[in-house]
């Protein structure tokens, strides 16, 4: 037997049930879908599988069109699973689980409060495996993870495999709208069949109620209402061993059975990634899935596989922010969608109309999550934006810290942000650094532009980076990675402050300051021509301002560093050696 998400397929009788209810499919369909689900997720060409299910007949390709047609009429909701890659073949969007079928097995029961999916389980099949094996082993399971990463479509997921492990069933309890301890309370009741308008609920009697039942309780969106619903799971588990605890939240709910599982986005190709490898990540598969479903032929070119992949790369690989992509292809393009992913939060607006709203744009993704934090921790979010790359808690302080928030109060924050999903956490075992995903981060600038704080944050990270630039340059003596690492990263977040102030709506003079750190580091590095470009830029700058405007020993090192580097750099002539120091007061 091979299971595919609600599919059930048995290649001995030759059926496909659907929630157990039996699919009428005729025998070349049926060849079709085994034969794409027995190659494990893999692309399956137009001759390879015309030659699986007609063997050594000679047919014409519309006939395999037909039967796929007819295929995807039978499967439904489900016709998303097989994927056309224009020009390529097809493609199932997730491994099949093959298991072993019982004699005289049942129909899986699947109870009517559990919702169906917005979106697929793409690349997570062995996800909700590992997931109903934890469901075993621990009485609280919380999925936890960012907005948009996926938790919902998991915990449903998982609800509808393992509906027949629970005697008294599933319990499905959708807590977004709830916004009080007594609207919780009902929500959850109901949801277990209870009716709190007959009778009083508090938690004390839906434990009691609970008490002795073998079921599946699935609390989702509970990051809102997380202390509430951390009290009604404490109390209902201790009185019943029986009852497993399934919750969805941007946070875990800190109860002592608690076990928590973060949910990763999904795998996105590398940048050097083969056709072949940037087909078989999940990321890519989720894309095509959803441009297959608008009857789109995408992906047929290796141009435009680069561009999907570019894509998904660039969303971090969260499933809500490729979907809403995906969506946007019709209307601009694999390249304008690219291309406007810097205005990410207008553009990504598609999502289906009977999602939860906040799951219909990216914006109301990160309104969500960013509403339901206090005041300082929306303070620290969006001061974070300042960073582009990984950054450490000293940088943090550094930079966000002031006589408005001090260092006490980011270190609390940075701790729970981390907790929420709304801030990434990277160790090497020895230093731990933080990371806004690009969306994340796009969010966060927003809100920084809104206080008027993005000049004041960059002025801190150019003065910090100064004072932090490494004593050692890339790759000028023995290897090191560590520090080969840690002066990459500082180089690479001293370009990125550097090119935001001499932009459009930068600030020049944030430039000239951290000008002289950046210009000896890519001296000292030997990227002689890249050092050289900068500091002209720099020079072209001072020239524009106004006199004494800039700190005399700033602008000295800036010419010096130019001066040094013109007698290794083409085009180093006596005109550029003049503009470096162009009035002998400044030597």
């Amino acid at each position: 037997m091979i299971e595919l998400e609600r599919l059930q397929i048995d290649p001995i009788g030759r059926t496909v049930l659907h929630e157990g209810k039996l699919l009428q499919v005729g025998s070349r369909a049926f060849d079709i879908l085994l034969t794409l689900a027995s190659s494990a997720g893999r692309l399956v060409s137009k001759d390879e599988l015309m030659r699986a299910v007609w063997q050594d007949s000679v047919v014409q390709e519309n006939n395999l069109q037909v039967h796929l047609s007819t295929l995807r009429k039978a499967l439904g909701g489900d016709r998303r699973l097989i994927v056309t890659i224009p020009g390529r073949g097809y493609q199932l969007l997730m491994r099949p689980v093959t298991v072993e079928a019982p004699a005289n097995v049942s129909p899986r029961r699947v109870d009517r409060s559990v919702p169906s999916p917005e979106s697929s389980v793409t690349g997570r099949d062995a996800i909700v495996q590992r997931l109903r094996r934890l469901l075993e082993e621990t009485k609280v399971l919380t999925l936890a993870g960012a907005g948009g990463i996926g938790k919902t479509t998991l915990a449903i997921e998982v609800a509808r495999q393992a509906a027949a492990d629970y005697a008294d069933g599933v319990c499905f309890s959708e807590l977004a709208a709830a916004t009080t301890d007594e609207a919780v309370l009902s929500e959850i009741a109901q949801a277990c069949g209870l009716r709190p308008a007959d009778i009083a609920i508090d938690i004390p009697r839906l434990a009691a109620a609970l008490s002795g039942k073998r079921m599946l309780l699935v609390l989702d969106n509970a990051e809102h209402v997380i202390e509430i619903v951390s009290r009604i799971v404490d109390t209902v588990v201790a009185q019943n061993d029986l009852l497993r605890v399934l919750v969805t939240s941007r946070e875990p709910l800190r109860v002592m059975p608690e076990k928590v599982y973060r949910v990763e986005p999904l795998e996105v190709p590398a940048a050097d990634a083969t056709d072949d490898e940037i087909l078989r990540c999940s990321a890519v598969s989720l894309f095509l899935g959803r441009v297959n479903l608008m009857q789109l032929e995408i992906g047929a070119s290796r141009v435009e596989l680069r561009l999907i992949a570019e894509i998904c790369r660039r969303l971090d690989g969260i499933p809500l922010a490729i979907e809403l992509a995906a969506a946007s292809v019709s209307a601009l393009g694999l390249d304008g969608v690219l291309s406007h992913l810097n205005d990410r939060m207008e553009l990504l607006t598609g999502g289906y109309r009977n999602a939860l709203p906040r799951h219909q744009t990216l914006r109301a993704t990160f309104d969500w999550s960013f509403s339901i934090l206090g005041h300082g921790n929306r303070l620290l979010f969006r001061r974070l934006a300042a960073f582009s790359g990984t950054f450490t808690l000293n940088a943090l302080c550094a930079v966000v810290c002031g006589d408005d928030y001090p260092a006490a109060d980011a270190i609390n924050g940075i701790c729970d942000l981390v907790a929420k999903s709304l801030v990434n956490l990277e160790s090497d075992g020895r230093v731990i650094r933080y990371r806004l995903s690009e969306s994340a981060r796009a969010y966060a600038l927003e809100k920084l532009a809104a206080e008027a704080e993005r000049k004041l944050m960059a002025k801190r990270l150019a003065s910090y980076l100064s004072r932090s630039r490494p004593a050692r340059a890339i790759g000028n003596v023995a290897p090191d990675t560590d520090a080969d690492a840690e002066s990459q990263q500082w180089l690479d977040e001293a370009r990125s402050v550097f090119d935001w102030a001499f932009s459009q709506r930068g600030d020049v003079q944030t430039g000239v300051e951290l000008a002289p750190s950046l210009a000896e580091t890519l001296l000292d590095a030997g990227l002689v021509h890249e050092c050289c470009a900068r500091v002209s830029q720099v020079i072209d700058a001072l020239e524009a301002l106004p006199p004494a405007s800039v700190d005399p020993a700033t602008e000295r090192r800036v010419r010096a560093v130019l001066a040094s580097a013109l007698p290794y750099a083409c085009g180093g002539t006596f005109s550029r050696r003049d503009r470096a120091f162009p009035a002998p007061d400044l030597l």
